[in-house]
């Protein structure tokens, strides 16, 4: 249900204490199961829905080094999008250029409480808008494999799964998905611009 009872606005360095304090927890019950079929290099991929955990299972992303976190992405980033409610942030976007002239949304967070409200809809346009005025080609996003709530918004906003990678975080991600202790893999996504 959308509804624009927010204000975007941009962001600095001095919002970060006031971002760190956003509920980013997400559901991790479901996860894309990602299984090789086949022998390389000809093998085949499938990806599928699959209930890791109970009902209810969350990640709770921590205050503890989040401030730290935002500085290291706004070195490589060009644009931090604030969306406010009643003058306290709700959610945030930070946009930069990676090394193939692409568009990364590389940090796009919304408080858990505001959530399905609009602001990530309107953060994906103003990354197409972003896009559109360097007259790039797409935009593409990391999302963790168990992040099932980011991946579906993504998807229902024109985004298609480009590709994963199993050891970014650990070594073994491919065969721990459905662990107790699982904490996602990255899932690229990307979105083609006309």
């Amino acid at each position: 249900m959308a509804n624009d009872d927010f204000q975007l606005r941009e962001g600095s360095p001095k919002d970060f204490p006031a971002l760190a304090r956003i509920d980013a927890s997400v559901s991790t019950e479901w996860v894309i199961h990602i299984e090789r079929k086949g022998e390389q290099p000809e093998q085949r991929l499938d990806f599928t829905w699959r209930q890791a955990k109970p009902a209810g299972s969350q990640r709770r992303i921590g205050t503890d080094g989040i401030v730290e976190e935002l500085e290291t992405e706004w070195k490589r980033s060009d644009r931090l999008h604030i969306a406010e409610m009643n003058d306290v942030a709700a959610g945030y976007l930070m946009l930069g250029e990676n090394w193939n002239k692409t568009p990364e949304l590389t940090l796009i967070i919304v408080d858990r409480a505001s959530r399905r409200r609009g602001i990530g809809r309107r953060f994906v346009q103003e990354a197409e808008a972003y896009a559109r005025e360097r007259r790039l080609r797409g935009l593409q996003w990391e999302v963790q494999n168990d992040n099932r709530d980011a991946i579906q918004f993504a998807l229902s906003q024109g985004f298609r799964v480009a590709g994963f990678h199993d050891a970014l975080y650990r070594n073994d991600d491919l065969a721990r998905q459905t662990a107790p202790d699982f904490q996602g893999m990255a899932l690229f996504l990307t979105k083609t611009l006309e």
